[in-house]
């Protein structure tokens, strides 16, 4: 069967290979026409391929951020604003899911948390696939993730189901085995449009881009993580390179280990080889055994409650992060998601 190229590609193609951003209409055209499967294959992988070697910039991101966000399903956060932390990945770090054990903890801490999540496409092991070797119904659908947020205050949207769109593209990632824009969208696309976000950065050329779009989309409070250790989350080896988005502007700190109080914690010290021995991880963090696990999810934890505005500072975010996993409330809500239907 012959190959329809789409009436925007020659002049896509040509404006990625001369090192050239796109023009905003012919960015929002074509990501209609790949998240609707408009687009064949080779046209699409050519597209993908282009735009991420070029270097995608912050008003390509947000343009195709604009138009996921378009047709995803929402959620209605009732009881205030909400958290996500999401990332992303590709910082080939092979840690266990830091950010979806966080997400876990801050929701036993008092914050509301929509975790937005998908299975690995960069990594051993993605949100979706740990919370399901944990008996997370992670494909009950967006009926059940609203009824989760309404109950106990988590809920987990798996993409597949609020971005139906993602379908049409699912199987090219896969055979790319790259990075595409696609990684940097699903922080930005939370389907309960999140005031709060812990977003994690695989690569730290990516920092000011990523928090630009993210200041162009609209936020209350999002804060950018990337580690000088290579850790796209808040790191106990090295400090943590961070970007501060409140509303559309962004402004740089760094935050190290003494900030948060907490001993040092090595890469080494928090591998899992894939979904199964994440989850083991997660269950003796939320078992209150004393690991290097244990802290750098502290560390994280508190970072997100900070970015929350549920706590002043960093070292205050890890004693409420702390009582929150000591007192057994972190590891009784995950029991609490598990049982729900």
């Amino acid at each position: 069967m012959e190959l329809v190229r789409p009436d925007w590609f020659s002049a896509a193609l040509q404006s990625l290979l001369a090192g050239q951003p796109l023009d905003a209409a012919v960015l929002t055209q074509a990501f209609r026409d790949l998240l609707t499967g408009r687009v064949d294959e080779p046209f699409a992988a050519s597209f993908l391929t282009a735009l991420r070697f070029k270097g995608e910039t912050a008003d390509e991101i947000a343009g195709a951020a604009t138009v996921l966000r378009e047709q995803m399903v929402r959620l209605t956060p009732i009881s205030g604003p909400v958290l996500d932390t999401c990332g992303t990945g590709g910082d080939d770090s092979g840690t266990f899911n830091i950010s979806t054990a966080t997400s876990i903890v801050v929701a036993a801490a008092g914050v509301p948390v929509v975790k937005h999540g998908n299975r690995a496409v960069s990594s051993r092991s993605g949100s979706a696939d740990v919370l399901r070797e944990l008996g997370v119904e992670i494909e009950a659908g967006p009926v059940w993730s609203q009824r989760c947020l309404d109950r106990i205050g988590f809920a987990f949207c798996f993409a597949p189901h609020f971005h139906d769109g993602m379908k049409n593209v699912a199987k090219l990632r896969r055979a790319l085995g790259i990075r595409t824009i696609f990684n940097l969208l699903g922080p930005l696309a939370n389907p309960a449009n999140a005031d709060f976000q812990l977003l994690g950065v695989g690569k730290p050329e990516l920092l000011d881009t990523l928090a630009s779009a993210t200041a162009r989309l609209g936020t209350r409070r999002a804060v950018l993580v990337c580690s000088h250790d290579g850790l796209d989350e808040v790191s106990l080896s090295a400090p943590t390179r961070v970007r501060i988005v409140e509303g559309e502007t962004f402004s740089s700190r760094e935050w190290t280990p003494d900030d948060f109080g907490l001993a040092a914690v090595s890469l080494a010290e928090i591998r899992a080889d894939g979904p199964g021995e994440s989850a083991a991880i997660i269950r003796s963090v939320l078992n209150n055994d004393d690991t290097p696990a244990r802290r750098i999810v502290l560390a994280n934890a508190a970072a997100a409650l900070w970015t929350a505005e549920k706590v002043s500072n960093l070292r205050d975010g890890v004693a409420l992060a702390d009582e929150a996993v000591r007192n057994g409330t972190a590891r009784s809500l995950l029991e609490q998601l598990v049982r729900m239907r």
